[in-house]
């Protein structure tokens, strides 16, 4: 009888201790103050406008100014989405964050599941992913930028489940397109489904029809992306981070601090440097980036992957050339607790792992634990320190 009990309790308390975390997490989310950058944005396109029609709060951090305007940077996509809940006035960003952050929970749970873990160890997987990531410094932070990596999340595990079930290439295309609209390092993830096609068992033929379905909406999609940026700034690839101006009204392209390099968006003198922080940064007040060893220690269970076939291989392929682009960029993401770019391809990571039927052993939930309660401890004092922040800030 006792061993029943405790074999009930183990089934039982990986979803209690989910449900204190989002419990804190969603207070987190209703004490964040709304920045305002997307529901500055929505009003605009309410308004029939593509510049901002006024400050998102006090200034115009984080606009581009350009021809007498300021326009977002921002992906339109979540703008585009959020319309009806601004314009009826029931638009609030930390219920949004909250809800997205549960659905990515049951996302990246009902994945695992499909893949013959139980209901317990599917949990396992979620928290994982949801609190043992970068993913809960944008989960608890309602901000308009953790807000779009939130969205981004969604549409990618969409893109992964209709692979994994019907395979309609067309609506994979989609998918990926609207995560380009919300964040554009997302959009190449489409190189995964590209290669995996090319390496199918199809036909000539069928393997052109099934890539002129995937890319004709995704096309589509950065076609109009193109259009907006042209109408907006008069170059189909600026997207207005090359135009960016911080607090102090100064370009970041022209701003050297820790956490931001001065020069072009992209660069590949940006590498090293970023990739020391990506794999050995240690916590900071300044919350310039987190070693994702310390924030996601299980990750090393990746070497238990025992079987690379070809969608194991090109997953890997695909999640090393999104990373050295977000390597490239000119910022890290801060202010942040870990390194939030890197959920620009973790859903494929945790797919890798998922599929490959790596095995959940005691150690692994334990270094999952360890990784929540690290991260929680992280995003908790990476709050904290925001007055920290904010009276060193200084014009460079």
């Amino acid at each position: 009888m006792k061993e029943q009990n405790t074999l009930t309790f183990s089934h039982i308390w990986p979803f209690l201790y989910a449900t204190i975390l989002f419990a804190l997490i969603g207070s987190l989310n209703l004490a964040t103050v709304d920045d305002k950058q997307y529901s500055s944005l929505t009003q605009a396109f309410i308004a029939g406008k593509l510049e901002l029609i006024s400050p998102p709060r006090d200034n115009w951090a984080d606009t581009a100014p350009f021809d007498g305007h300021h326009y977002s940077a921002l992906g339109p996509f979540p703008a585009v989405l959020f319309m009806p809940l601004v314009w009826t006035g029931f638009f609030h960003q930390g219920l949004i964050s909250f809800f997205g952050s549960v659905l990515v929970f049951f996302q990246c749970f009902r994945l695992a599941k499909k893949h013959g873990y139980d209901v317990h160890e599917s949990c396992w997987f979620a928290l994982a992913f949801c609190f043992g990531t970068s993913f809960v410094g944008v989960a608890a932070i309602a901000t308009t930028n953790h807000l779009a990596h939130i969205v981004a999340v969604v549409l990618l595990f969409l893109a992964i489940s209709e692979y994994e079930n019907r395979s309609r290439v067309f609506l994979i295309g989609i998918f990926v397109g609207l995560a380009t609209a919300t964040r554009i390092p997302t959009g190449l993830n489409i190189l995964f489904f590209v290669l995996v096609t090319c390496l199918s068992v199809y036909n000539l033929r069928q393997k052109a029809v099934r890539l002129a379905e995937l890319l004709l909406p995704f096309c589509a999609i950065v076609g109009i992306l193109a259009l907006y940026n042209f109408a907006r700034f008069h170059n189909p690839l600026e997207s207005g981070y090359g135009l960016q101006v911080n607090g102090f009204g100064i370009r970041y392209s022209l701003w050297n601090v820790p956490g931001n390099i001065a020069g072009s968006a992209l660069s590949l003198s940006n590498i090293p440097k970023h990739l020391w922080i990506f794999l050995a940064g240690l916590p900071s007040y300044r919350g310039i980036g987190t070693s994702v060893l310390l924030v996601s220690p299980f990750l090393g269970y990746i070497f238990k992957v025992a079987t690379w076939d070809h969608v194991n291989k090109v997953i890997l392929i695909n999640c090393l050339v999104v990373l050295l682009v977000d390597l490239a960029f000119r910022s890290t993401g801060f202010e942040q607790m870990g390194y939030r770019f890197s959920l620009d391809f973790f859903p494929f990571v945790f797919w890798l792992m998922i599929r490959s039927r790596v095995r959940l052993t005691a150690s692994f939930k334990a270094l999952i634990f360890l990784a929540t309660v690290i991260d929680i401890f992280l995003t908790l004092y990476h709050m904290s320190t925001g007055p920290l922040r904010r009276a060193l800030d200084r014009t460079p």
